[in-house]
């Protein structure tokens, strides 16, 4: 890419207007959204949490594609059961996990990324086989309490 020079009287005939540096501006800006970088932190109940990086072309990335590279990234070929969210700004402009439930949602992570990377949170919910105690099965969104070998289930 050719430098541009802000003086009119080194233009030449097919030079950009002065002010062209703003239009430089923009256009590198449009270059650096055709490559998203992507940080994701996954956090599964009480293990330490495990970090990836890897970058995604907006244009042609999906929620669904995004969710297959989680899935291979984490091996969660077993997990289905996970969810999604991106760290962006409220209202008040307070750093919060908003969800990631459709392609939407995800352009708009895209459009707000916080610089100089995406930052995804992927939450692995345990699935309702694993949660048993003794002859009971719990389930989700229920809360068990075990007292002294009995389960109490509270709603």
């Amino acid at each position: 890419m050719a430098a541009v020079s802000g003086s009119s009287d080194l233009a030449g005939p097919g030079a950009p207007p002065s002010g062209g540096g703003a239009q430089a501006a923009a256009v590198a800006e449009e270059e650096e959204r055709e490559v998203v970088r992507v940080r994701v932190k996954k956090c599964e109940s009480f293990l330490p949490p495990e970090f990836r990086s890897f970058a995604v072309d907006p244009q042609i990335t999906s929620l669904d594609v995004l969710q297959h590279i989680l899935i291979r990234a984490f091996d969660l070929n077993g997990k289905k059961n996970f969810g999604i969210s991106y760290l962006g700004r409220d209202r008040l402009g307070q750093e919060i996990y908003l969800s990631l439930l459709s392609d939407w949602d995800l352009s708009v992570a895209f459009a707000t990324a916080c610089k100089p990377y995406l930052q995804l949170r992927v939450d692995i919910r345990p699935s309702e086989d694993i949660l048993e105690a003794g002859k009971f099965k719990i389930k989700m969104p229920e809360v068990a309490s075990l007292v002294r070998g009995f389960c109490y289930i509270l709603t």
